[in-house]
């Protein structure tokens, strides 16, 4: 009777193409974010005495900007081909910045 609209029946992966190119910008700039993380996260452990939990959650968030940022970005890279795992791929690139982001702004407040 009625017809149904592409946008309901496309894969959601080959509909949004604007969030990828956004995404390929986020996942660069977490990985340019690690080296900074990494120098913040570093001189957070002088402030261990007067905030320990704050230290403790940069200290967390410092290892996951060198281990789980580039992960989640070779993630998402590796993922964008399968349109079975487009999904999972675009959660890792809006997770990746986070723990270097985290790092750096706890950091600062020290």
């Amino acid at each position: 009777m009625h017809e149904t609209t592409s946008f309901l029946t496309a894969d959601r992966a080959a509909v949004t193409p604007g969030t990828d190119v956004v995404l390929r910008w986020v996942t660069t700039l977490a990985v340019a974010l690690i080296p900074m993380a990494f120098l913040f996260g570093a001189f957070a452990g002088m402030a261990a005495e007067v905030h320990p939990q704050t230290v403790a959650v940069v200290t967390v968030c410092w290892f996951g900007s060198w281990t789980a940022t580039p992960l989640l970005v070779v993630a998402f890279w590796l993922c964008r081909r399968h349109p079975a795992l487009a999904r999972a791929g675009r959660w890792a690139g809006w997770v990746a910045p986070v723990p270097p982001t985290v790092t750096i702004l706890l950091a600062l407040g020290l």
